[in-house]
């Protein structure tokens, strides 16, 4: 399941009984500054959920898939997230098995 900025928006509205209309100017100033952080080369921690930042890829050589022709790639900044220790572990603990997406015949 795909959560959306909506649905983010529409959770906090419930859980702290707020109008949803304050909860998205809050949902979308907090996406703006970690945004901004990010654009500026900074990293944003929030404790026991992770760590958002940049990292620089070097260039390389790739492949065109459709003609198998060799491209260069640029050197780019990349976005990581590393999740946190207890994240981690409330993740760990969900049992539930999710089947793989089958191709279609």
């Amino acid at each position: 399941m795909t959560t959306t900025k909506k649905d983010i928006v529409q959770q906090m509205s419930e859980r702290l009984e707020a109008p949803p209309v304050e909860i998205q100017k809050s949902v979308e100033t907090m996406f703006e500054i970690l945004g901004d952080a990010l654009v500026a080369g900074e990293y944003w921690e929030i404790r026991n959920f992770g760590v958002f930042k940049t990292k620089q890829r070097a260039p390389r050589t790739g492949r065109n898939i459709h003609t198998g022709e060799k491209v260069p790639v640029p050197s780019y900044l990349d976005v990581i997230f590393k999740p946190g220790r207890l994240m981690l572990k409330r993740v760990a603990q969900v049992t539930r098995f999710t089947e793989p997406k089958r191709r279609k015949k």
